[in-house]
């Protein structure tokens, strides 16, 4: 009898399952954000509490992008990454973003209806705790930036720590894409209140664009280091877009700004001599 009884639990959950993963189906399918620019406006309205400065130009209709904000929290980033996608000019949904693949997982209903995992990449956490792109995900992201006017959005510190600038947790991905594609990283401050003794986000703040270096300003750079400078100089212009006390870990950031350009310009000063075999002053080959 209790054989029997398990047996038909089994068969409960089972079709529990195939019940609830048809509706999750149906609802993915919806994908209401790209297909309706009516319900952009809805969402657009109903994100509250949120002001959003005008688009700037380099987020334009045909402008390809990468988005670079700081990280309050991931429902908070959430929220004003949907509104501002609402926000972006055109016909069609135009930003997509790199996430935890629990953003996807764990989203409710309405996410799903509006397309939560047509418009989040989602990234594994490995063993040693990095999240990390499947190599078919990563085909994907740059196909994405291949058309024009889309838009990627990433975090480029990797905990959600006060305002989210740790200098000590640096993500280097918006950098590479930047220079892989050629695209631009364009600076957004998510300026934040306390509420309930979390931070919320009630103001979003567009900077100017960090254009990626030509091929022939790199040269034979060492890679890891034009991502880490790369990555300084984009924090420090996210930073520069929030208020003091808000800045985390760049609250001087005038002096971080400084040196970063200082490390781009002798970046460039020894791609200048590798390319004309003078080094130094003696003026001999290396």
């Amino acid at each position: 009898m209790e054989e029997g009884l398990l047996y038909r639990e089994e068969i409960s959950s089972l079709a529990k399952r195939e019940v609830f993963g048809g509706i999750d189906a149906r609802l993915r399918s919806l994908a209401l954000l790209q297909r309706s620019t009516g319900v952009r406006r809805v969402v657009d309205l109903g994100i509250r509490g949120i002001e959003v400065e005008p688009i700037p130009s380099s987020l334009d209709e045909v402008q390809r992008a990468v988005l670079v904000s700081n990280y309050p929290s991931v429902l908070q980033t959430l929220r004003a990454l949907m509104k501002v996608g609402c926000r972006l000019p055109g016909e069609r949904f135009r930003l997509r973003g790199i996430g935890r693949s629990e953003v996807i997982a764990q989203a409710n209903s309405l996410l799903k209806a509006l397309g939560i995992d047509k418009l989040i990449f989602p990234a594994l956490k490995d063993e040693a705790g990095t999240y990390r792109l499947h190599s078919k995900v990563f085909q994907e992201v740059l196909a994405h930036l291949d058309a024009p006017g889309h838009v990627l959005w990433l975090s480029i510190t990797g905990r959600t720590a006060g305002n989210g600038l740790l200098e000590g947790d640096l993500r280097t991905g918006a950098a590479l894409f930047c220079l892989e594609k050629g695209v631009p990283l364009v600076p957004m401050g998510l300026v934040t209140r306390e509420h309930n003794g979390k931070p919320k986000v009630v103001k979003v703040r567009f900077g100017e664009p960090v254009e990626p270096p030509q091929a022939g300003e790199i040269g034979d750079f060492d890679n890891s280091d034009l991502l880490i400078a790369l990555t300084k100089l984009a924090l420090c212009e996210v930073a520069r877009l929030l208020p003091p006390g808000q800045r985390g870990d760049f609250e001087n950031v005038d002096e971080k700004l400084e040196e970063t350009k200082r490390r781009l310009r002798i970046y460039q000063l020894d791609d200048c001599r590798r390319n004309t075999g003078v080094w130094g002053g003696t003026g001999t080959a290396r």
